[in-house]
């Protein structure tokens, strides 16, 4: 289990420098994805509810201390609730379906990143505006849908090296 959580945060640390070194320069309408939230979805997507809330916490926490301008807890709230949501819902999908990722990875990006940006004008971000939302959440969603599939064969290739123990009521 241990082993576990450190490979899934070298996952998270490789994500953020992905996402801070390399994807500023490859932008899809000037927006670059969310790979956090990426790594967050397929892990609860692939081991449910729990591990997704968990690694939607750190990778949250990341977020908010590296990549991101906005309050501290903000990303821990919205990938924890993201990672938990997609958790629960995966019982309702053919577990060998090919488009269930891909569709919890877009309307999980969408959604995330929609509302992380309506928390951010809440708590008086005046650099959010409604229509830099929804472009940043559109944008979001087709780009982490289009690496769905690279970071599903990680996360996927990680959950049978390591299985989970003990998630019953998961």
């Amino acid at each position: 289990m241990i082993a576990r959580g450190v490979v899934v945060g070298l996952v998270l640390l490789a994500a953020v420098v992905l996402q801070t070194a390399v994807f500023p320069a490859l932008t899809l309408f000037g927006f670059r994805p969310d790979l956090l939230l990426l790594v967050t979805v397929t892990v609860a997507t692939r081991d449910g509810a729990l591990a997704g809330l968990r690694v939607g916490a750190v990778a949250g926490l990341i977020s908010d201390l590296l990549v991101t301008s906005s309050p501290v807890g903000l990303g821990v709230l919205v990938f924890g609730v993201a990672g938990a949501l997609v958790g629960w819902s995966r019982p309702y999908f053919a577990p060998t379906s090919l488009t269930a990722p891909l569709l919890l990875v877009a309307a999980a990006s969408v959604l995330g990143t929609a509302a992380y940006g309506v928390m951010a004008a809440l708590l008086a971000d005046e650099r959010v505006g409604a229509s830099l939302v929804l472009q940043g959440a559109i944008a979001v969603g087709l780009y982490n849908t289009l690496l769905a599939p690279v970071a599903g064969a990680l996360v996927r290739r990680i959950s049978d090296a390591f299985p989970l123990r003990g998630t019953a009521t998961d």
